[in-house]
């Protein structure tokens, strides 16, 4: 479901490039086609549906990265890999918390005087 998810959200974010340069004013894709976008549309009528294009298209590629993250969320905390690695360096042994004092033959001989 995630990875059909995500081949949604890149062709929205392909059209939504496209389409963001499609605006008049900086000129963009629109002036590099020769002005087809308006010839279609009408002059006036073409701004006012490729703005409200862009402004959908936003909302729903910002839902979109939202879903996806929520749903690889889960799956990423349940199997990753810094768990995966703490769980296979446990010991088997916990350390004990016992002293070890050294015998008495390991101990130096007091000089006597």
């Amino acid at each position: 479901m995630v990875e059909f998810l995500i081949v949604i959200h890149t062709l929205i974010s392909i059209v939504l490039v496209v389409v963001i340069l499609m605006q008049s004013g900086q000129g963009g894709l629109n002036s590099m086609m020769g002005g087809v976008a308006n010839s279609m549309l009408g002059s006036s009528g073409a701004n006012d549906f490729i703005t409200k294009l862009t402004t959908w298209l936003g909302i729903i590629f910002i839902a979109l990265a939202l879903l996806i993250g929520m749903l690889s969320g889960k799956t990423a905390r349940e199997s990753s890999i810094l768990g995966q690695d703490a769980d296979s360096r446990e010991t088997e042994m916990p350390a004990t918390n016992e002293y070890i004092l050294p015998s008495d033959e390991i101990l130096p001989e007091e000089s006597k005087e």
